[in-house]
């Protein structure tokens, strides 16, 4: 088994010798190669390469949209998904979960730290690493054992050191396997990454400065038709069938697939770059204003086109 000083890189600061950044997110799928382990994150097709850790770091730009980039590791019976500068993993567990296991771990220092483990679709223990002791899921106490053998104590409340590296303790006595530094950072299989298209959970349709509910499908044809995009490929179509109550899929490479990346891509480039230097004053605030409604457009299509997994 692996010891904290082993994992130092987890919890590194920004000029250590070996740190995965701030915010990173390992996801570990039982059961499943590469390609499947990508594709139910959200995969894009068209997006896949063999990239290094600092290949993805250049991608995050405003000339890319910033997109979020997850690569893959094959280990023993399970596949990590590593995902720097990126968070998807945690909301995705129980989706990535389903017909196995999935277990992931959020280094967020600008937000919060997450600990999820799913079985078949369903969490089965979550908790803040910062504090531990408040567990949640259908069997919050199923990895006590092991986490008292990392060093989370019960009697503690809070204040642990090397939160991230005890976390990946944790995954090893589950998982029986561990990524090293080097082979998270070196050549991987990679994509960019969009939960739209994931089986994962989908936010209802909203409107900003409302709190009540909006209609997903009506508010999807106020914004197209706002943005004169009513005649989008396959929306139509995808609408009647929504109205029908029948789910409807839409991949990646389909026309309307096309599309919604598109939305996405503007939405994303106008709330990142707001923290960027470089790309903040590359757009006017009309411009920002339109991308980020086409995000809300996105986000109530989501809504009309699955209800099974709006949550």
């Amino acid at each position: 088994m692996s010891t904290i000083d082993d994992l130092a890189w987890a919890d590194a600061s920004p000029g250590d010798e070996q740190e995965l950044d701030e915010i990173f997110c390992l996801t570990f799928i039982k059961g499943v190669d590469e390609g499947e382990a990508l594709r139910r994150m959200g995969a894009l097709p068209d997006s896949v390469a063999t990239r290094t850790a600092a290949d993805v770091g250049r991608l995050h730009d405003f000339e890319h949209g910033y997109p979020t980039v997850a690569s893959a590791l094959p280990l023993g019976a399970w596949t990590v998904v590593f995902e720097p500068n990126g968070f998807e993993g945690a909301h995705l567990v129980e989706a990535l979960s389903r017909g196995t296991e999935a277990v992931s771990v959020l280094r967020h220092d600008y937000a919060s730290d997450s600990f999820g483990y799913a079985v078949d679709g369903r969490l089965i223990t979550g908790f803040d690493p910062a504090f531990p002791p408040a567990r949640h899921g259908a069997d919050p106490d199923r990895l006590l054992p092991l986490m008292r053998e990392v060093g989370f104590t019960e009697g503690d409340r809070g204040h642990y050191e090397d939160t991230i590296a005890r976390c990946l303790l944790v995954v090893e006595r589950i998982t029986g396997v561990l990524p090293g530094f080097d082979a998270l950072t070196g050549p991987l299989t990679s994509a960019h990454v969009e939960p739209w298209f994931s089986e994962g959970p989908r936010r209802p349709a909203s409107r900003p400065g409302r709190d009540e509910p909006v209609d997903a499908v009506a508010e999807v044809r106020r914004l197209t038709g706002k943005h004169g995009l009513t005649d989008t490929p396959g929306l139509a179509g995808a609408l009647a069938a929504a109205r029908r109550g029948e789910p409807v899929d839409v991949t990646p490479d389909s026309p309307l697939g096309a599309h919604v990346r598109a939305w996405l891509t503007e939405s994303s480039r106008a709330s990142w770059s707001l923290n960027d230097h470089g790309g903040r004053h590359r757009m006017t605030e009309a411009q920002r204003g339109r991308a980020f409604e086409l995000g809300w457009l996105a986000r109530a299509l989501g809504a009309a086109l699955r209800p099974d997994l709006v949550r």
